[in-house]
């Protein structure tokens, strides 16, 4: 918990260093399956709600975070940083709870919102299935809440 903060003041301060092209703050909807071991990758379904904001600069450095409420695990977060090519945003990060490493890719934006893809891994080796490995793999859709450029 203490390298994520060290992280997030980091990428704070780096924020400050770079230009700010634009900032978008959303909802985020999402439906997964989990493949956990615990349960021999027998597919388990979840679903969260999100708000977020994405920061995306000049030279198409992407910064999000997003925070809200999943089924089964009530509460769930998002910290990530990536590359905006074109209209397809490609972003890394961690999901501190349940703990997962993500690789997230957006696609598809209409006129409200955008298409969004990911999937996750959990390296850590526990007997609590909540930490246990797992892979997730994620799809839903944000709607846009503000666009400024």
């Amino acid at each position: 918990m203490k390298n994520l903060l060290i992280l997030f003041v980091f990428i704070s301060g780096f924020q400050t260093i770079i230009a700010q092209e634009s900032q978008n703050s959303f909802i985020e909807a999402n439906f997964g399956v989990a493949l956990m071991d615990d349960f021999n990758y027998v597919p388990m379904p979840g679903t969260s709600v999100l708000w977020g904001k994405t920061h995306i600069y000049d030279n198409d450095f992407i910064f999000e975070y997003e925070g809200g409420f999943a089924f089964p695990t009530l509460l769930t977060g998002k910290l990530g940083i990536g590359k905006k090519f074109n209209t397809t945003q490609v972003v890394i990060g961690v999901r501190p709870f349940p703990f997962h490493l993500y690789a997230q890719s957006s696609f598809a934006a209409g006129e409200k919102g955008y298409w969004i893809t990911s999937i996750e891994y959990n390296p850590l080796n526990s007997d609590n299935s909540l930490l246990g490995n797992s892979v997730i793999l994620n799809f839903g859709y944000r709607w846009s809440l503000s666009l400024k450029e």
